[in-house]
């Protein structure tokens, strides 16, 4: 059925010889600008602007203390699906940063660095993976106190 409607389709319209060129401008893109592009994009969807432009929430939030005095809040408590710009912004970093600390793991591998350099690259990854990790924990329990705590 659909190769008959193909074949009368195409029977009808013919598909133009085009010789396009590639211009000479025109590079392939370094490996590493490549993941730049992928490394600034993660950061910005994990940060939530899209959800920050969509919805505009204030940067921080203010909550007021026993004396009656304004006192700025970074993290939106209690409200999981919500955020302030800056509370994202933190959270993609934390996230951005334990990514980098796999990649420095990996790249640790390598066959022809140093013992050294080894030591200090596995060191320096782990020490990225395990901050992000507990950071993301200490944040997750400033937006719901008595998470996790059991």
């Amino acid at each position: 059925m659909a190769d008959c409607v193909y074949r009368s389709l195409f029977n009808v319209l013919e598909c133009p010889n085009l010789k396009l060129k590639k211009p000479s401008w025109f590079r392939q893109p370094s490996a590493m600008a490549v993941f730049a592009c992928v490394l600034v994009s993660y950061f910005i969807v994990t940060a939530g602007v899209i959800y920050d432009m969509i919805v505009e929430p204030p940067s921080v939030g203010q909550t007021v203390d026993e004396k009656g005095h304004a006192k700025p809040v970074a993290f939106l408590a209690y409200r999981v699906n919500g955020q302030y710009i800056m509370e994202g912004l933190a959270s993609s970093f934390l996230f951005s940063l334990g990514g980098l600390g796999f990649i420095v793991l990996d790249k640790s591998n390598a066959p022809s660095i140093p013992k050294l350099n080894r030591s200090l690259l596995m060191f320096i990854g782990s020490l990225m993976v395990v901050v992000s990790f507990c950071m993301a924990r200490v944040f997750m329990r400033m937006k719901l106190p008595g998470y996790l705590l059991s």
